[in-house]
């Protein structure tokens, strides 16, 4: 890259406007043509010569007795053995031939009825077929590497950002969504870079220096929101109900409320509006208000110029004055209110709008006494995070005390030439040379010379940082003459795996100092970072990706069917699949708890959803559960049957699949192109069985769904909102007014058929219910931890398992499967493993 000061702006443009990563093709293909990024050659150590030819003749015997009958030039399938290239170095015919290898190995061709091949020609095609394609893969690692240069994820730059500049909110809003082909962002193969992420990356930054650089006045924030004695309020109470007022009222000092919405309880129409974007602290006072059941007092954010809306808090209170706190990042154009949630309606069954005013309801409601604000949470002014963006630089109020203005000692090209040198290195992940700094400094030039002031000039190069190639992509650098990434290289990969962001100063300076790679120091940064809060970003993208949990909102349950859900049981689902996770890493505890466990986390309302007694209050805690039970495991989780099913009905199909593919990573083949989707019927005259027994009397389907389907019935006993059920629900057909917050007096749904949970599996056993088939499953956890090390390894590196990783994975299995392949070790074994310690 030309690094003159004209060329980094112009190569920086052009490079962010063109700049593709070259795809590494799925499952290992051979790469064709040079490194484009190579750094040496390396030693890796494999059989270069050529793989031994004296077992083709038993490949060719087994395809002429055993496939071509089927596989020839008039054949309806989509392999032609007579047309198949057996050059493994073709992208394409490896893949196909990986594939023949696999469906053989397990035994899934020939099919059933076919010729049989004699035991020794399998077996002796088998290792020759083996030996070609781990060859062939080799020769591709060797020559380019397992994963090439790949962009970091828009979460991974939020991540970065807030990071590097100490802040924090929502910054990947302004980048566009990764692609979905694939089951984790980080794949290098599956990215792409393009003209809008380009703008997303500079405004992403903007934004990011905006929050960063704070020179203003000091905010004084130490405010109540005193809603009873409010002039916005005040409305609320002197309109008559049928003017949309009288639906709160006032009692002394206190505010009583019967809905969940935000219209009258938000800051910034009661006297608050957020100066800067910062930490703030809300203190919250209050209770519930002639409670007949649980009642949850909650704080949302919303902000309604970007369109977004969340819940941040939740407690459950009952008459008894409670005060609770949260703190709670916030920008200028956002605001909060305190709301309500499981709300009961009158014991008649009215709510507020078609009752009496507010005074004389009889419903649940929310008594607010107090609402305090305190922020933004800074130590120093201007804040810390811009003080640490300038190092050296003094800073002192104008005599109006307006804003406050830089003192610089020295001239301003040498404060920005300091502002460089700090941030740099951070944002690269490595050291930076004398002739880096001096040409991101020189980017200042312009504005300086134009006498735009101090902070407009430094702008400039710190944007140019943050948006720069180094930053923004991951490189894996190796060392000379070696396949092993560089100290700085393998720091970054650690940082991006296990925090999703660079590298910190301890890691830094190990590598910097070349004992990073050290295994004792390797294994003990590990344990640090899995230690530090920020790991708990690699738990969250890693289940969001491998379970599908980031679809928890793709769809909306169907209220009437399903009013039980709402906001805090979203909450409360998410946590925990999240907390059993961290909870099995910090224990090293097996991975078969991911089975099936005598425990999970809960809190009053999830524990309620499942029917579990004795769990009060709204903290997530680690719960035993009884003998013999439902739960345990993640797919009992309300979470995965959440992400499994749609807003009204579910279907084995979807969650069979789902088992399959996400936790045995074994994913069914996909249907034929001219195969209909199965439509569930939502009135219940034909059930989910009838319509796939029928779907499995065309002879294509049935071998599939003779696979995909016994998982997905035993799942069966699990509505789409994690309920536990033995009959379905079907609706009325009533449309009731939904208000937030609030609960429907009586059931808008009936009861129809009864769930069977019964099947078979593929190998012949038979259950019953869910436990039957979770101690069945359990005979497969090795194949589940196979599948985990697998994502893990993607996760981390950015490139799929190829077939000459497989060794390496087994190798993992083998010395753990003595202790059940606890997690935590899983995850040391992959940051040790060979897949992941070079390029």
């Amino acid at each position: 890259m030309n690094r003159s000061c004209l060329g980094w702006s112009t190569t920086l443009t052009l490079f962010l406007a063109l700049w593709v990563a070259p795809p590494l093709p799925a499952d290992g293909l051979p790469f064709q043509g040079s490194n484009p990024h190579g750094s040496g050659t390396t030693t890796q150590t494999i059989d270069t010569g050529q793989p031994s030819v004296d077992r083709h003749s038993d490949l060719e015997q087994l395809i002429q007795s055993s496939c071509i009958d089927c596989h020839d030039d008039g054949t309806d399938t989509r392999l032609n053995f007579n047309a198949l290239s057996k050059d493994f170095q073709n992208p394409q015919a490896f893949q196909d031939w990986v594939r023949i290898f696999d469906r053989v190995k397990k035994g899934e061709m020939p099919p059933a009825g076919s010729a049989v091949p004699e035991k020794e020609v399998l077996q002796s095609a088998l290792a020759y077929l083996d030996k070609q394609l781990t060859h062939a893969n080799q020769q591709a690692q060797t020559k380019n590497g397992r994963v090439d240069t790949r962009r970091l994820t828009r979460q991974e730059y939020e991540h970065t950002l807030h990071d590097l500049l100490g802040i924090d909110g929502n910054i990947a809003k302004y980048l566009p969504p990764e692609t979905t082909s694939d089951a984790f962002d980080v794949v290098t193969a599956k990215q792409n870079m393009s003209s809008v992420h380009v703008k997303g990356i500079l405004k992403a930054a903007e934004v990011a220096l905006d929050e960063a650089i704070q020179f203003g006045p000091k905010p004084k924030i130490l405010k109540e929101l005193d809603y009873p004695n409010s002039q916005f309020m005040q409305m609320w109470f002197q309109r008559s109900v049928r003017r949309g007022g009288g639906t709160v009222f006032r009692d002394k000092d206190d505010l009583i409320m019967f809905r969940g919405e935000n219209y009258n309880l938000r800051s910034d129409a009661n006297g608050l509006r957020i100066p800067i974007a910062g930490k703030y602290r809300i203190t919250v006072t209050g209770s519930a208000y002639q409670p007949r059941s649980s009642v949850t007092m909650s704080l949302k954010r919303q902000n309604d110029i970007q369109g977004e809306s969340e819940l941040f808090a939740a407690w459950d209170v009952n008459e008894k004055m409670r005060t609770v706190s949260t703190i709670k990042y916030l920008r200028p154009d956002d605001y909060f209110y305190v709301s309500a949630d499981e709300l009961e309606p009158a014991p008649n069954g009215k709510v507020i709008y078609n009752s009496q005013p507010a005074s004389e309801f009889k419903g649940e409601g929310v008594r607010v006494r107090k609402v305090l604000v305190e922020g933004p949470l800074e130590s120093t002014w201007p804040p810390e995070r811009t003080r640490n963006l300038f190092p050296g630089v003094k800073w002192q109020p104008d005599k109006n005390g307006r804003y406050y203005k830089p003192v610089t000692a020295n001239s301003h090209y040498e404060h920005i030439r300091d502002a460089v040198a700090a941030l740099a290195p951070r944002a690269f992940r490595r050291p930076i040379t004398d002739k880096e700094i001096e040409e991101l400094t020189h980017l200042a030039d312009p504005n300086l010379e134009a006498g735009r002031g101090f902070i407009a000039s430094a702008r400039v190069p710190l944007r140019a940082i943050l948006i720069s190639p180094e930053t923004l992509f991951l490189t894996n650098e190796t060392k000379p003459t070696e396949s092993t990434l560089t100290d700085h290289a393998l720091a970054s990969r650690l940082s991006y795996f296990l925090w999703r962001s660079p590298p910190d100063e301890e890691l830094l300076q190990l590598a910097s100092d070349g004992i990073l790679s050290d295994t004792k120091t390797l294994e003990a940064q590990v344990n640090r970072m899995l230690s530090d809060e920020r790991s708990q970003r690699f738990i969250n993208e890693f289940l969001d990706q491998w379970l599908d949990l980031e679809l928890i909102d793709a769809t909306t349950p169907d209220a009437y069917l399903y009013p039980e859900y709402d906001d805090v049981l979203r909450r409360a689902m998410l946590a925990e699949t999240r907390l059993l996770l961290g909870y099995l890493i910090d224990e090293n505890l097996s991975i078969a708890n991911l089975i099936d466990s005598n425990f999970t986390f809960l809190n009053r309302k999830l524990a309620e959803h499942y029917g579990i007694p004795n769990v009060e209050g709204e903290e997530m805690r680690k719960v035993r559960l009884p003998p013999n039970g439902i739960r345990g495991g993640i797919l009992t989780h309300a979470s995965i049957a959440k992400v499994t099913a749609n807003g009204t009905v579910t279907t084995p199909v979807k969650r069979g699949s789902f088992v399959l593919a996400n936790l045995l990573g074994l994913p069914p083949n996909p249907p034929p192109p001219d195969i209909g989707a199965i439509e569930p019927d939502t009135q219940g005259a034909t059930t989910i069985r009838e319509t796939l027994k029928k779907h499995q009397s065309v002879q294509s389907c049935a071998a599939c769904h003779g696979k995909i389907d016994p998982p997905g019935f035993a799942l069966e006993c699990f509505d789409p909102v994690g309920n536990y059920r033995q009959q379905y629900r079907l609706s009325k057909g009533v449309r009731r007014t939904a208000v937030v917050g609030l609960r429907f007096l009586h059931k808008d749904y009936k009861l129809g058929p009864p769930v069977d949970c019964t099947g078979q599996t593929e190998d012949g056993f038979t259950f019953s219910d869910i436990r039957d088939f979770k101690q069945h499953l359990m005979k497969s956890k090795e194949q589940v931890a196979r599948n985990l090390v697998s994502q893990l390894t993607t996760f981390a590196t950015g490139a799929e398992i190829q077939y000459a990783d497989r060794e390496q994975v087994e190798a993992i299995l083998k010395r753990h499967e003595n202790n059940d392949y606890p997690l935590r070790e899983m995850i040391h074994e992959v940051v040790r493993s060979r897949m992941f310690l070079c390029r």
